[in-house]
């Protein structure tokens, strides 16, 4: 079954009720917002603790990093397949 194939997505173990990907997942990143400004307000070698094992919180800085530099790539490759808006359309060629 291909990637793109509507029945694969709506059962797509992250997003089982979806069928249409980039609406709902933009939608759920907006509401996952509330919980990065939790964790801007919280104390990191608090967080970090709670997270990893004794002796192995200092890989939770790289592991956030790491991941949170995926996130930025995937949601560019997502929103540079839709024009801004704002965005100025072409001039037409006669």
């Amino acid at each position: 079954m291909s990637p793109n194939n509507a029945a694969e997505i709506r059962y797509c173990e992250h997003a089982a009720r979806v069928i249409r990907i980039e609406a709902p997942a933009i939608t759920e990143l907006v509401a996952a917002m509330a919980h990065l400004d939790k964790a801007l307000a919280a104390d990191p070698a608090q967080t970090t603790g709670h997270y990893a094992p004794r002796g192995r919180q200092d890989l939770v800085p790289e592991w956030i990093h790491s991941n949170a530099d995926q996130i930025r790539t995937r949601l560019d490759n997502l929103t540079s397949r839709y024009p801004r808006p704002d965005a100025q359309a072409p001039p037409a060629t006669a």
